[in-house]
């Protein structure tokens, strides 16, 4: 959505009979020949340079500030557009493709369209809006690349991140290291490609690109790489798009590609998983930062971009913390822990770019040990507390790229969470907002090895992150855009892109804790236009005799609400059943004896007492983690009479989550003098590995107290979520 949109009466009938009005003085040449294209696309011929029906005026106008700005004026006879550079004629261009797209009611090419007579005025909110693609895990073609960079600029994305290095292949031509792609390019299927083999028998876009498989040497390999005149090629290509080709060499951790072949690049010599992720380079080793400035200086020649970005995220220091030669380094330089040992690493790597003219982008990860404030930040880890804030605290570029909901590899992804997701909490600073620089999504590859599956994985969820990191807030709108999407959509089928979008029935529930009312609002979201949906409060089944979704509605006390989307054939699943509960503990101090691990810190102190539930996801930021025992103390300020106590916790034993083996209730009126009041034990099987949420619940039995302890005893030393602690 434009800023401003303002309907005027009349139409433009648009044809190859309507005349292309531009001053080659203007500069716009490569421009108008890509509207060109567009054009031809859409009407079969090209626009008139002759005297014709009506006209479209291409105008540069330099009252118009701001790159990428521009004015739309559509009347019966004439189209203008201006801007006072070419990235704005360029968008005006495509909001013209898009009023066409809007407008067409046929997926042929028709000989004329018709477009409502309007103004236009707008530019975007942030500069960068942005792109990936993870070509190291499985490998793509130049030609996919093009293609991929036609249908971003179709959105007015502008920047695509590529990330060419990782453990599983290295996919740039090094001509100072051939070895890079002469080896480090190809593989023996690992255990990535075994799990898209496998899948491949039900869905067959998971089995591995043929195009990329070849016999060596009796082996089967996998993998491929660009040249570094494919790239150029291929830069050049995109800057005709206005789209920037972002390079990202990770580093010092994910590196086995290249650590593969100069062993001598790590700390103790050798090629190896440490406790977690791949042995990372040596920080602390001369030659690193030679292997690395060399590789760097060719892909500065090869990359026009002023960005370039070194990763720094997921290092896994276990090999550093057994060296001794890293342990005297770290003493004779006052580095005073391993995380600073990595900001070492950072700085030298960043001071070489710095004089190369280029400027840095790291994952957040990099943020631990300190950075310098010149750097932009790619914010990807949402479940880690505060770290928009400690980014702009430190004076850093913010550029959001929360992996819920904008890791479009994930199969949880949903449109509207991409559009409608808080990306930025309620802490963050007003006076540090100008420091985002912008919005990107991520489509990591370790399980998508086809261009069919990239193709299903990425839109339309593009199109969503595109309104998002575009349009002003106050003209996003859910409602609004699912209508817009429908046309957008068919456009996609016409351009043969393999899009996967089949509304669901699942309503998503958001809530709005108002401590004001002493209630709580609740609203549902869904994929679908205009849906029926039914609800109740009391967990029954609704039907067409229950209460009617009309917009959000407000809940006091407890409430197990059921919701449903209805259509002639009654109530369909899934069903979203949620509890809610506005009880005495709302909006209490909760004070902790052990701290919550911070990967998972979900809203900080105040989360266990903020009346907002967690869903099926322990990274949704609303459960809390601990690797310790779970001890805290509420203080209800007062002395009350309590009646009840619930607490639910989390098991899923793959990834190590799990229950804990019981939680004890303790209450106080001075909190010196504790009494146990509850012992609730466990009674399921650490051994259940499917998703298991318990709620530890039992009487209070009118006691009063000022202060309520829970601890809960993590009996299989993993992880424990907790999301609430109800009480009334």
């Amino acid at each position: 959505m434009p800023v401003e949109m303002n309907l005027k009466s009349g139409e433009f009938i648009l044809s190859s009979r309507t005349q292309l009005l531009s001053n080659s003085s203007d500069g716009f040449i490569q421009e108008v020949e890509f509207f060109q294209e567009l054009m031809h696309g859409q009407l079969g011929l090209t626009l008139s340079e002759n005297e014709g029906e009506n006209q479209i005026e291409i105008i540069k106008n330099d009252r118009i500030s701001g790159s990428e700005a521009y004015q739309l004026s559509i009347d019966s006879d004439r189209i203008r557009l201006e801007a006072s550079d070419s990235k704005g004629i360029f968008y005006g261009m495509i909001t013209l493709e898009q009023l066409i797209v809007s407008n067409s009611e046929k997926d042929e090419i028709s000989g004329e369209f018709t477009l409502p007579a309007l103004e236009i005025k707008d530019k975007p909110i942030y500069e960068w809006r942005g792109m990936h693609l993870d070509v190291s895990r499985h490998f793509f073609s130049i030609d996919y690349l093009k293609r991929y960079v036609d249908l971003l600029a179709l959105y007015k994305i502008n920047k695509l991140h590529l990330h060419l290095t990782d453990d599983q292949g290295w996919r740039i031509e090094i001509k100072k290291y051939p070895e890079l792609t002469e080896s480090g390019a190809w593989r023996e299927f690992n255990q990535q490609d075994s799990i898209c083999i496998e899948r491949s028998k039900e869905d067959p876009r998971f089995a591995i690109d043929p195009a990329h498989i070849y016999e060596k040497d009796g082996k089967t390999i996998y993998g491929g790489y660009y040249t570094q005149e494919e790239l150029k090629e291929f830069v050049g290509f995109a800057e005709t798009r206005h789209v920037e080709i972002i390079p990202e060499i990770d580093m010092p951790g994910h590196m086995m590609a290249a650590i593969d072949i100069f062993p001598e690049l790590t700390c103790n010599g050798e090629s190896a998983w440490g406790d977690v992720f791949s042995t990372p380079l040596c920080p602390i080793n001369e030659e690193v930062y030679t292997f690395v400035e060399n590789v760097l200086a060719e892909v500065i020649d090869i990359f026009p971009s002023k960005y370039i970005h070194i990763g720094a995220d997921e290092v896994d220091k276990s090999d550093w913390k057994k060296s001794a030669a890293v342990t005297q380094f770290m003493q004779k330089e006052g580095i005073e822990d391993y995380e600073a040992l990595q900001s070492y690493f950072v700085n030298r790597v960043t001071d070489y770019l710095k004089n190369q003219e280029k400027e840095v982008v790291v994952w957040d990860d990099a943020l631990a040990g300190g950075i310098p404030s010149d750097l932009k930040v790619m914010y990807w880890r949402n479940w880690v507390a505060n770290v928009p804030e400690k980014t702009v605290a430190n004076e850093n570029e913010l550029i959001i790229s929360a992996g819920n909901p904008f890791y479009f590899s994930s199969p949880k992804t949903k449109l509207f969470n991409i559009y409608t997701k808080e990306l930025i909490g309620s802490k963050f600073p007003e006076d540090k907002k100008n420091l985002i620089k912008g919005m990107q999504a991520c489509l990591w590859t370790e399980t998508i090895p086809s261009e069919a599956l990239a193709d299903a994985k990425l839109f339309p969820n593009v199109l969503v992150l595109a309104e998002r990191a575009w349009s002003e807030e106050s003209r996003q709108d859910w409602d609004s855009f699912k209508k817009r999407l429908k046309p957008q959509l068919d456009h996609l089928s016409k351009l043969g892109v393999k899009y996967e979008f089949t509304p669901s029935n699942e309503l998503v529930p958001f809530m709005n804790v108002d401590l004001e009312k002493s209630s709580i609002g609740i609203r549902f979201e869904t994929d679908l236009i205009d849906p029926v949906i039914y609800y109740t409060t009391d967990g029954s089944i609704p039907t067409t005799d229950s209460k009617p979704y009309q917009g959000e509605f407000y809940v006091e006390g407890s409430a197990a609400i059921v919701a449903a989307v209805f259509d002639e054939n009654g109530a369909q699943e899934p069903y979203l059943r949620k509890d809610v509960d506005f009880h005495k503990a709302i909006g209490k101090p909760v004070i902790y004896e052990k701290p919550w691990n911070p990967s998972y810190a979900a809203g900080d102190a105040g989360t266990m007492t903020d009346g907002y539930r967690g869903g099926d996801s322990y990274s949704d930021g609303y459960w809390q983690g601990f690797t310790s025992d779970f001890l805290v103390t509420v203080d209800m300020e007062e002395v009350v009479e309590l009646n009840s106590f619930s607490a639910k916790f989390m098991q899923l034993k793959g990834p190590g989550v799990f229950l804990p083996g019981s939680v004890e209730v303790w209450l106080s009126e001075d909190g010196e003098n504790f009494d146990q009041v509850l012992n609730l034990k466990n009674d399921i099987s650490p051994e259940e590995e499917k998703l298991t949420i318990k709620d530890f619940e039992g009487s209070l039995e009118g006691k009063s107290a000022r202060y309520i302890k829970v601890k809960a005893s993590n009996a299989q030393h993993g992880f424990m979520f907790v999301d609430e602690l109800v009480v009334y």
